[in-house]
Formats: structure tokens, sequence, C-alpha cells
């Protein structure tokens, strides 16, 4: 019970720290790298791989093993050896005892492929560790910007419903005074009650996107967490040339796959070579016993060289080769293939950086038109120039544009980490 207790104690104080930090964009990248099924899986790929590894290179040791046994017979043996001459065996309490050990000389290079390719799948697993690595990151980043979205979204609608709920109060003022007829008070009853739907999305916004962020760190989707961070642009300088193929974990994979299928050739190569092995072996028997005197008593060394020699096998071993190079084209191909998919990948996302770019720029730009216009649109109406229909349509035009700036810069800190991410950068 008390195990009971502290264990649901343990649980209720994580994910009561998990609600009350403040979380970076790193540290969400490394609680949901840290928890993700995805590279638990990973990990225990590499421990596999590296327990195969050692297992391979234990193939070139020398193997020792031990037999005994313990022979029970209920009757001896009874044989003629001459006219007047006849003995009885007996086997019925004969025991015997061994050590052998196995050395294999050569093995038509099998064992050094073997280690070669146990070395290759540990890469391999590293290589694909890294690579969903680097996948969990861009769905976490993506996930943390559409969070710092929701809570600017938030702020821009608090500053809207605050805009209208002035104008509110200012035009029923004026309406109470005979100064403003009721259906312009209906107007900006309208544009509150739109403000304040605005704004109850926008908290749902963040609800959700706080849910989706908890999902991909691997923690309770109920946990209220904190985001700190802000949704500034600054600029960086990119070049479509900085691609270098190399550096992409895909590409990586593909190579040490080619490699893999290159041993692969070797290892069935060695099946038709000849093979050598060394065997030596010390046995000890006794307990068989002849007209009841000891028979047999005795221990013995013994060295073997075994050679084994293939000769025929009707063409299997050359369509074997074959078929083995085969898959080493195939290999290859892929490669070839997703060289070309990592770079229109490249090219793509180095243009929607571009554009995603631009865009932060003309949104800015319009959004300056739009708060300028605001504060004209504010003067003229308090001066009685400018008609109660035309000013809230500068208010919502001023939204309207915050907004788009607020998406835009979003969808730029995105596109950044996708193209760094198809370079090879994350």
């Amino acid at each position: 019970m008390k195990r009971l207790l502290s264990g649901i104690f343990i649980i209720l104080l994580s994910s009561f720290s998990y609600a009350q930090r403040v979380f970076t964009l790193d540290d969400c990248c490394r609680i949901a790298v840290e928890n993700n099924k995805k590279m638990k899986l990973s990990d225990f790929s590499i421990k596999q791989a590296e327990l195969q590894e050692k297992n391979v290179v234990a193939g070139f040791l020398p193997k020792l093993s031990a037999s005994g046994g313990y022979l029970y017979a209920n009757k001896d043996f009874s044989m003629e050896l001459a006219p007047s001459l006849s003995a009885a065996l007996d086997i019925s309490n004969t025991y015997f005892a061994g050590v052998q050990l196995e050395q294999p000389v050569y093995m038509g290079g099998k064992i050094i492929a073997a280690r070669n390719m146990s070395e290759i799948g540990t890469n391999m697993a590293v290589l694909n560790r890294k690579k969903n690595d680097s996948e969990i990151r861009i769905e976490t980043e993506e996930a943390y910007w559409n969070v710092i979205k929701a809570k600017e979204l938030y702020e821009v609608s608090i500053k809207y419903k605050n805009l209208v709920e002035e104008l509110f109060n200012n035009i029923e003022k004026m309406n109470k005074t005979g100064m403003s007829p009721r259906n312009e008070l209906l107007k900006v009853q309208v544009k509150l009650n739109e403000a304040n739907l605005s704004m109850k999305r926008s908290e749902n916004a963040i609800r959700l996107s706080k849910m989706a962020l908890c999902h991909i760190m691997g923690i309770p989707l109920t946990d209220d967490i904190e985001i700190s961070g802000t949704i500034e642009f600054e600029p960086a300088v990119f070049r479509n040339d900085e691609f270098i193929i190399e550096n992409r974990s895909e590409y990586k994979l593909l190579s040490e796959n080619i490699n893999l299928k290159r041993e692969q050739i070797k290892s069935v190569r060695s099946d038709y070579l000849p093979r050598i092995g060394l065997v030596a072996g010390y046995n000890y028997i006794d307990g068989v016993r002849m007209n009841g005197h000891k028979f047999l008593k005795d221990d013995i060394f013994s060295v073997m060289l075994a050679v084994k020699i293939p000769l025929f096998h009707w063409g299997e071993g050359h369509r074997k080769i074959k078929s083995a190079k085969i898959e080493l084209q195939k290999a290859e191909v892929m490669r070839d293939e997703m060289i070309e998919k990592m770079q229109l990948e490249v090219t793509r996302n180095y243009n929607i950086l571009n554009e995603a770019e631009l865009e932060v720029e003309l949104t800015e730009n319009a959004f300056s038109y739009a708060e300028e216009n605001l504060q004209e649109s504010s003067k003229s109406f308090e001066t009685g120039m400018e008609t109660l229909a035309n000013f809230l349509e500068a208010q919502v035009s001023w939204q309207k544009a915050y907004f788009e700036v607020i998406s835009a810069k979003t969808n730029y800190h995105i596109a950044k980490s996708k193209y760094l991410n198809s370079i090879g950068g994350l």
C-alpha cells in the first residue's frame, strides 16, 4: 500500500512539475525526444545491433565445450572369440568425459563479412535514431510555434475587444443623451459580440495547441504548461547552394545499406569457398569390463584439421551471388532516387522559406497601413468627419492585418525549421 501511494505521489509530483514549468523551445524538443516511443524503439535497436556485433566478434575466437555421459545396462554382452574361448563384456557402469576446443581457421571470408555487416547494422541503427530525432524535433517545433501563435492571437483579440468596447461605451453614452441613434449602438454591439467570440476561439486555440504540444512531448494532455518565447521576425540569409547531400541522415542510411549489400555478396560467396577448421579434444573413458576385469580405462588427446571444399552444386552458388548483386544494384538505384527527391525537397523548402519571408514583410507593411488608417479614422470619427460604419471597418481591418502578421511570422519560423532540417542542419 505504501509503495502504491508513493508511486501515485511521484506521478502527481511529476505532472505538477510539468504544469508549473515554463518551457523554452529547446526544453520542448528535449522532452519530446526523451519521451517519444519511436526514440525508445531506436535505442533498443542500437543495443541489439551492438550485442550482435559483439557476438560476431566472438566468432573469431576459439570455442571450448565439455561433454560427458554415463551408461547403465541390465546385462552383459557375451561373445565367442574362438571355439574354446568366450568373453563377457560388461558396460553397465561406463562413464566418459572430455573437453573440446574448436577454432575456425578459414571460413571463406564469412566471419569477416558477418563482422562488417554487424558494424554496418550498428551504424544504421544510430543513423536511424538521428533521423527520428530530426523528425520529432520538426514536429515539436511546429507545435511549439502554433502555441506561440495562439497566444499572440489571443492578445490581439483582447486589444480588438478593448477597442470595440471603448467605442461601445462612447456610443452608449451618446445614445442616452440623444446624440446618436440606437441603430449605431446596435451595430457596435454586433461587433462587440464578434470580438467576444473571437476571444473565446483564441482561448480554445491556446488550449488545443498546448494539448497537441503535450502529446508530442509525451506528457499528460491536461497539463497546463507555459511556453516562453516570442514570434519576433529576424530574417536570416540562406542560400540554395548550402545543401550538402552527405549531411542528410537518409543519404547516410542508404549508403550504409549499399555497403551492407556488398558484404552480403561476400557472405554468399563464402558459402561456396573452402573452409578450414581446427578441433582439439581431450577425452577420458572408464567402466568397461571384460570377464570381470577392467577392459578400458584411458584418456586420449587428439587434434584434427578439417577441410571442406564445395565442388558442384548445379549452379546454385552462381545464382545466389548474382541475386545478391542485383540487391546491391537495387540499393544503388534507391539511393539515386532519394538524392533527387531530397534535392527537390530542399528547393521546395527554400522557395517556401523565401515566400514566407516576403509574406512577413508584406503583412507588416499592410498592418502598418491598417494601424495608421485606424488612427486617422478614430480622429475623423471623433470630429464627426467619419461614419461609424467606416470606423468599424477600420477596426476590423486592423484586427485582420494583425492576425495576418502573426500567421506569417509563424509560417516563417516553421518554414525555417523545415529548410534547416532538409539541408541536414537539425
